[in-house]
């Protein structure tokens, strides 16, 4: 979804809020939807996906916390996995959030692939 008519400082917002959830995570992208979701349209829609997919991307640590403690509790030699877990999911939220932000940059919406949309 294309937006032509995305004014410099919705984009730039929209960027922001994407560095931001890249590198701070959930807090990140909370002060971006808090500073900059009044700034139009688009900075709304995508500094509100960037919450939505920080909050999910949080629910997953959290549920890899729980599955690697389990494991460990069962097998210590199963640390590694969590560990190894860890690592992916956090791979895997730097690269969506950095095309994401790379989109928007360019005056396109993105949509994460698998986000709860909890805030509207």
């Amino acid at each position: 979804m294309s937006h032509s008519n995305v004014s410099a400082e919705e984009r730039s917002a929209a960027l922001i809020t994407y560095l931001l959830t890249a590198f701070l995570g959930i807090v990140g992208a909370a002060v971006g939807w808090a500073v900059f979701k009044t700034k139009g349209p688009f900075a709304k829609d995508q500094t509100t996906e960037a919450l939505n997919w920080a909050i999910t991307w949080a629910i997953g640590f959290v549920a890899l916390w729980v599955v690697t403690f389990v494991l460990v509790m069962l097998t210590p030699k199963l640390a590694m996995v969590g560990s190894l877990l860890y690592m992916a999911l956090w791979l895997a939220g730097l690269i969506l959030c950095i095309i994401a932000a790379l989109k928007v940059k360019g005056g396109v919406a993105y949509r994460y692939p698998f986000a709860l949309r909890l805030i509207k």
